[in-house]
């Protein structure tokens, strides 16, 4: 566990700083990929996303946050870590629209389009995509960064290295 099984919830701040040197952990190997847009996204802690369909972890589709409970410390170390890649991946993919395409075998990066014509085809697709295919390409992004599948595992279905394929009912 990030940190030791505890009686009573942390308060926000007591939880992000022990959450804080995980996350930038990760975040440092999601620049060392080459998504230097990353560099301003920050992490932050509120209670209400343990009550929230995301219960552990959330982020702004804007790209600039990810907010984690409270909770999160409580978890195992690779759970934390591999929640943090995925939270991650959705910031990749957001703030790199259309970049990434989901393929059977993982993602694939398009890079930058050829004109304008190209980016417009390419951000119409990424737009109409289905709930459950920017969860996978946040899993994706993240696997690729990592060099580790991101699955999942236990009877919650949280995010694990490894594990099962993401559950397509799963929200």
């Amino acid at each position: 566990m990030v940190s030791a099984a505890l009686d009573v919830v942390l308060e926000p701040e007591e939880a992000l700083a022990v959450v804080e040197p995980c996350y930038a952990a990760t975040q440092d190997l999601f620049l060392e990929y080459g998504l230097n847009r990353l560099q301003k996204t920050q992490i932050r802690c509120a209670p209400w996303v343990h009550d929230s369909p995301r219960h552990f972890a959330a982020y702004s589709i804007e790209g600039d946050y990810i907010v984690v409970a409270p909770e999160l410390v409580e978890l195992p170390t690779d759970t934390v870590f591999a929640i943090l890649a995925h939270e991650l991946g959705h910031a990749a993919d957001f703030l790199y629209p259309a970049r990434y395409v989901l393929h059977d075998s993982g993602i694939q990066d398009r890079g930058e389009p050829e004109d304008t014509k190209q980016w417009r085809k390419w951000l119409n697709g990424w737009k109409a995509r289905s709930d459950d295919d920017v969860e996978r390409t946040a899993d994706a992004i993240g696997s690729a960064v990592m060099g580790v599948a991101i699955g999942y595992c236990g009877p919650c279905h949280l995010q694990c290295f490894g594990g099962a394929q993401r559950p397509t009912w799963l929200r």
